[in-house]
């Protein structure tokens, strides 16, 4: 028994907030809470899960961030490319301020905050060329971006980058579906599974400069993965 809490209790409030109402307090709160209080411990064995990554090592030390992409460009891919797919999501999913955000200044602006300034800065990076890639992701795997669907690219993410916000992603679901919603269960479950499977089994998907892909065709990348695996895809 530890003489005191190893999770500060202030952040605990805040993580029972957020199982309360995932949709109300949602986990990229929850990520930038952790933090400040964060065990070094915990910090220090995330940034050593990551350096054991093919691949790694070469994406972080580029630094790559694209210029945002236009549907103009988008449109000039031909169908099934994974262009052509990447551009139907946007736009059926309403996402076209995605599309033109221009990450560089979001980079700019989340260390201006002084909010993650523990963040290490390999992960600091992967975190924000993650939320660039992550529409790509629902394309190349099949995961709507249905709650569901979600959960399962969140489970797929752990099992190729072992990330504190996607771990967080899946606590705060299984917290409430264990002490609110039990209907959840295997919904929930058979999500989670899924996506973890697959994630396991695929090539890593997190260091590709999949903007440079946009005119290859899709079911091209996906057997360059291994994306192409019989599944449930939510």
């Amino acid at each position: 028994m530890t003489d005191k809490p190893i999770v500060d209790r202030d952040f605990a409030e805040k993580f029972l907030q957020a199982i309360d109402d995932p949709m109300s307090y949602h986990v990229y709160f929850l990520f930038h809470d952790w933090w400040e209080k964060a065990p070094a411990s915990a910090i220090d064995a995330y940034l050593s899960e990551l350096a054991t990554l093919d691949g790694a090592r070469e994406c972080i030390d580029e630094g790559y961030i694209s210029e945002p992409l236009s549907l103009e460009r988008l449109g000039e891919c031909a169908p099934g490319t994974l262009g052509h797919g990447y551009a139907e999501f946007i736009v059926s999913n309403k996402l076209e301020a995605n599309l033109g955000k221009n990450y560089r200044t979001f980079n700019e602006e989340l260390h201006a905050s002084g909010r993650l300034n523990r963040l290490p800065a390999d992960m600091s990076y992967m975190m924000v060329r993650g939320f660039q890639i992550h529409d790509f992701l629902h394309v190349l795997t099949g995961y709507s971006s249905a709650p569901l669907g979600e959960l399962s690219l969140a489970a797929f993410y752990l099992a190729q980058l072992r990330f504190p916000y996607h771990a967080m992603r899946l606590a705060v679901t299984l917290g409430h579906t264990a002490y609110i919603k039990p209907e959840l269960t295997v919904p929930v479950m058979d999500a989670v599974v899924d996506g973890w499977a697959f994630g396991r089994a695929a090539r890593n998907l997190n260091f590709t400069r999949w903007e440079d892909e946009i005119d290859t065709p899709l079911a091209q990348l996906q057997d360059r993965f291994a994306l192409r695996q019989v599944r449930n895809a939510a």
